[in-house]
């Protein structure tokens, strides 16, 4: 918090996460809405940190589109208003986001996306600068973390000025890596608050009003050209060009920072015309035909998809036709997935200049190294709640014929990793029949993963088109049930398929980072709120089967997973279970008392196929220890333990 509140003129080392917020924090912000997505989640973190003192409003909101909504009926009123998410929850809010700009906004209004190129974090790499041109609203993209903080700042004047919403698309580069920030000084003034229905346009905050959605869409065209005017003389759009330059580079966001380095890298700095962009939608055509200008050719570096170089390779063929743009669309200078980094630009744009680089000595030896790597996954946190759940159900299935097929949809949340198959790596099968594979361990439980939601649908999917071949489960979080769940359970309810659905409720959103949610029983402040009762909200929705268990009472866990799994119809079960993390901050905790009994002990590996990361095995003697720093006593490997070798020591 001291960070982002420190005083103009003060430089300090930010991660690009924390100079969006101070760059918010500058433009005087008045509430900020998000729901927790990595790589974006300190922005809101370090904001609500600083809110109190600095007089501003911070929520968690239950999904991406309700922050969007909240953040943007704050902006009617002429609020300065934020709000943030990763570049999956761009698609939970794209209803309202698509429609907004029909209206626009009155008090600032910046939308900050952290994509997340290479798939770090995320189930995919999608790159959200389209939606900004989708949406038809201006779009700002940093290539460090100082133009993070400049461009959110600059965002609400932007968008005041416009009266439109202003997209910032970052990246995991920026969000998560640190650099040089130079603050600037705080808007103390707050905008006033006041409400017009029809403030500058009849029924301005109702689309389907006269005059209309089509007005109101012309009235957005008619925006555009101020947008493209500002983008022209934006600060965040540079052009360097040496006389008698015949190639040119252009180069938006970070990859501003590699075409840079890599330039200089190559030595031909001084040759090569550059133009960095950074207020990348709409295009600056006026400052693009200018830098074509007695090229003959263009090379285009961007993170992500080829966005800007679609923009340009269209604008260019109307006023510059001769000159040659080489990029991700065409040309194949980069590939058009994964992320790209200094090495990557300059190997690509070596031969372009007819250069070698040198070997990099580094990267031999990781190719001559790389067979001693053992392949790992990330891991469930030791007595993390899942495991048990994993192995309940695990056990609950083995109870049917060995021939049945089984289908188990996940979901997004911790307990993704039981998808993730960490000991074991699927090979293409042949073939359309059904074929039964043993989970070795819970993370290999999971057959399908694919968004927050998506589980529960698929499953229900699969029942009714007529699957038998076994019983068809989905799993999801406390989180991801306000998030994205009850929709699609009301829809099992009202269309009635037989599936089995088991809700992980662990109390916190934490793969994110452990922020509270409806089910925690504290607010984004940590003060006490209702707890939404998740089992009473289910039974509501009429579903015939419904019960809690403890995810850490295996035998217990077992009965009622059976049960819900022979039920005709869609059967509900939420195992708890709070997250270990979280409860070990609470509990002060010395080494463990969970202990191997090493002449009980037969070797069997009964307990490593818990997973559970305490679980030790040493391939000598054959038989199981216990990490006494990890583990955290929950029970499990005791009650999974054919040999009772696993003992908790008294005190």
């Amino acid at each position: 918090m001291e960070k982002i509140l420190q005083q103009s003129g003060v430089r300090d080392l930010l991660m690009g996460n924390e100079a969006i917020a101070r760059g918010a924090v500058e433009a005087g912000v008045q509430l900020v809405a998000a729901y927790p997505g990595t790589p974006s989640s300190e922005i809101t973190e370090v904001l609500m940190q600083a809110s109190r003192e600095a007089g501003f409003y911070v929520e968690w909101s239950t999904n991406e589109k309700v922050a969007f909504e909240v953040a943007a009926g704050a902006s009617m009123l002429g609020g300065r208003c934020l709000v943030a998410m990763k570049n999956a929850g761009l698609n939970v809010a794209m209803d309202t986001f698509m429609t907004l700009p029909y209206g626009g906004v009155k008090g600032g209004l910046v939308v900050v996306v952290a994509d997340d190129p290479d798939a770090h974090y995320s189930s995919n790499e999608q790159d959200t600068r389209f939606a900004a041109a989708y949406a038809e609203i201006p779009c700002f993209e940093p290539e460090n973390q100082q133009e993070a903080k400049d461009m959110t700042r600059e965002a609400f004047e932007l968008s005041e000025k416009l009266s439109l919403p202003v997209f910032l698309r970052s990246v995991s580069r920026i969000s998560h890596a640190s650099g040089d920030v130079l603050f600037g000084d705080v808007k103390e003034e707050k905008s006033k608050l006041e409400f017009n229905k029809h403030y500058q346009m009849g029924y301005r905050w109702n689309v389907y009003g006269p005059p209309g959605a089509v007005y109101k869409h012309e009235w957005l065209h008619g925006v555009l050209p101020k947008a493209r005017q500002f983008a022209e003389e934006s600060q965040f759009n540079q052009t360097e060009k040496p006389a008698g330059s015949k190639t040119g580079v252009i180069a938006t966001g970070l990859g501003g920072a590699y075409a840079r380095e890599a330039l200089a890298r190559l030595g031909v700095t001084g040759e090569t015309a550059f133009l960095k962009l950074g207020y990348v939608y709409p295009l600056p055509e006026q400052m693009v035909a200018e830098f074509a200008k007695g090229l003959d050719r263009i090379l285009m570096v961007e993170e992500g998809d080829p966005v800007v170089e679609n923009m340009v390779r269209s604008w260019l063929k109307e006023v510059s036709p001769n000159v040659a743009i080489k990029g991700k669309a065409y040309g194949n200078l980069f590939p058009p997935y994964g992320e790209l980094n200094t090495d990557i630009v300059a190997a690509a744009l070596a031969p372009e200049f007819g250069k070698q680089l040198k070997k990099d000595a580094k990267a031999a030896v990781r190719v001559d190294k790389k067979s001693l790597i053992i392949p790992r996954s990330s891991t469930l946190c030791a007595g993390c709640s899942h495991l048990g759940s994993y192995s309940a159900l695990k056990a609950a299935l083995a109870k049917y014929p060995e021939t049945s097929v089984h289908i188990i949809n996940g979901d997004i949340g911790c307990y993704e990793q039981g998808g993730y198959g960490v000991f074991a790596f699927g090979n293409p099968a042949s073939g359309e029949d059904s074929k039964a594979y043993v989970a070795e361990t819970p993370y290999d439980m999971l057959d399908t993963i694919y968004v927050m939601g998506s589980g529960i649908s698929m499953a229900h999917g699969q029942s009714k088109i007529g699957y038998t071949g076994g019983k068809l489960c989905a799993v999801c979080g406390d989180s991801t049930f306000f998030h994205a769940i009850l929709p699609a359970l009301m829809n099992v309810v009202y269309n009635s398929s037989d599936i089995t659905f088991l809700i992980l409720d662990n109390r916190w959103t934490s793969m994110t980072g452990h922020q509270p949610n409806p089910n925690t029983g504290i607010n984004s402040f940590g003060e006490e709120c209702p707890r939404a009762d998740i089992p009473a909200i289910v039974k509501a929705m009429g579903v015939g089967f419904v019960e809690e268990c403890d995810a850490y009472d295996r035998e217990n866990a077992i009965d009622v997973l059976t049960r819900a799994l022979d039920y005709t119809g869609p059967s509900v079960v939420i195992l708890t279970g709070e997250c270990q993390l979280q409860k070990q901050r609470r509990v002060k905790k010395s080494l463990a008392k969970t202990y191997v009994t090493l002449n009980d002990c037969d070797g069997c590996r009964t307990c490593t196929a818990l997973g559970c990361p305490a679980i030790k095995f040493h391939p000598e003697e054959k038989k199981s220890g216990i990490d006494t720093v990890l583990c955290v006593d929950c029970g499990l490997c005791s009650q999974v333990c054919p040999q009772k070798a696993i003992k908790v020591r008294r005190r």
